[in-house]
């Protein structure tokens, strides 16, 4: 007598780049690993995504010269783009705690005003400082961090201009370039 073994493909839904995550941030704690079928949502959750963007277009580099003692986030943003570590470490910790970019921080990095968050071109000048970051420095804290931030902007791809959709179609590039090396490293079949 001949045995028939039947393989059962996981499916796995991918939660975190749906509803209101400016306002209800996801909490990813205790997430269960979820190996091939949880990196296959995740990839058909992001071409969800990608079909309705325009062509990419990669984020401008840094602008120099940016008033030292702006407390404003685009000028906080573009000192961190420039090198400034300290101020992307803020930026990478407070995105990692609150999954939110305020319009401006206090010197303690505290929102200067917390209703303040809603300003997209934010949200994706952050996203050039993570990829950034990840460049430099790939380790899985700044993937991570990245990660979740496309997350927020997958789940707001409606309230984003034809420019800024247009970056959020390079980040998910990148962003796939990204975990494509990471799997491979790992060794995660997807």
């Amino acid at each position: 007598m001949t045995r028939t073994t039947r393989t059962t493909r996981t499916t796995m839904d991918y939660p975190y780049a749906r509803g209101d995550l400016i306002d209800a941030p996801q909490r990813y704690s205790y997430s269960q690993y979820g190996g091939q079928a949880f990196v296959a949502a995740w990839r058909k959750d992001r071409a969800t995504s990608l079909a309705g963007l325009p062509d990419a277009v990669a984020p401008l580099p840094a602008k120099p010269n940016v008033d030292p003692n702006s407390r404003q986030s685009i000028d906080l943003l573009e000192r961190a783009l420039g090198g400034d570590v300290d101020l992307r470490e803020a930026f990478v910790k407070k995105f990692e705690i609150h999954k939110r970019v305020h319009d401006g921080y206090d010197l303690a990095f505290r929102a200067l005003d917390k209703q303040a968050r809603y300003t997209m071109s934010l949200y994706l000048r952050a996203a050039d400082l993570f990829a950034a970051a990840y460049e430099g420095t790939p380790t899985l804290r700044y993937l991570n961090v990245y990660l979740k931030c496309l997350d927020t902007l997958c789940a707001e791809v409606a309230r984003l201009s034809p420019d800024l959709a247009a970056r959020l179609t390079w980040h998910l590039g990148q962003e796939a370039g990204y975990v494509d090396a990471v799997v491979q490293a790992r060794g995660i079949s997807a």
